[in-house]
């Protein structure tokens, strides 16, 4: 019965190798490589976590980025420098939209207003800005594009001094207060953690954009 049981296994591999395929299954204990289609016969693709069951994953994305499951449709990290630079840009994106939304949730969830009425402000000559209902120092329009724009042109700044990718994305220091980045095993685990989130958090932020467009009337409810 054993070798009946290895033997079925061993043709369901044969005949179903894309559904086996998945990268980080608990039921794969290793990497099998195995030659791709139509490719040199050098070549190799580990039958690791792809975005897509079946589909080769393309050779520039091996699985050592944080999150990467191989999707790339429009091959956009094909060339190294854009691959880098595409890898920093998601990261900056994902942290941004993980303070939005909450930052759109939670004062509409304690009645405070809504996202959307908080710009009215703005539209308004002299308008004056509120955060929660209180006025905001310095809080016109021209003033706050002054301090915004010299405030993050500082940090970019600061940020593209640094020549270490790793630390471009991961600073440590006083921006891992709390150490998470002090056991590495853990670590990537936390990268992993960071961008799954933060993609959720990019589509969530895309569903409010979309639902003020469709809704005349945007409610907290109607998400």
């Amino acid at each position: 019965m054993a070798s009946n049981t290895l033997m079925s296994c061993g043709i369901a591999t044969t005949a179903f190798p894309s559904v086996l395929s998945s990268s980080k299954s608990k039921f794969a204990t290793s990497a099998v490589q195995l030659p791709s289609v139509g490719a040199n016969a050098s070549s190799r693709f580990s039958m690791s976590a792809d975005w897509m069951p079946g589909e080769p994953r393309p050779p520039y994305l091996d699985g050592s980025a944080p999150g990467d499951f191989g999707f790339d449709p429009l091959r956009l990290g094909e060339v190294p420098e854009n691959l880098e630079r595409f890898k920093e840009s998601e990261l900056i994106h994902c942290r941004w939209a993980m303070l939005a939304v909450p930052g759109i949730l939670v004062p509409e969830a304690l009645g405070l207003g809504n996202w959307v009425k908080a710009q009215e402000w703005a539209a308004v000559p002299g308008g004056q800005a509120t955060y929660l209902g209180n006025p905001v120092p310095w809080g016109t329009l021209p003033t706050i594009l002054v301090i915004e724009f010299i405030s993050i042109a500082f940090v970019e700044h600061q940020r593209s001094m640094e020549k270490d990718t790793e630390k471009k994305k991961y600073p440590g220091g006083a921006f891992d207060p709390l150490g998470y980045s002090k056991d590495p095993k853990k670590f990537e685990e936390y990268k992993v953690k960071e961008i799954k989130n933060g993609e959720y958090k990019d589509v969530t932020f895309l569903c409010h954009i979309l639902y003020k467009i469709m809704l005349s009337d945007y409610k907290l409810q109607m998400i």
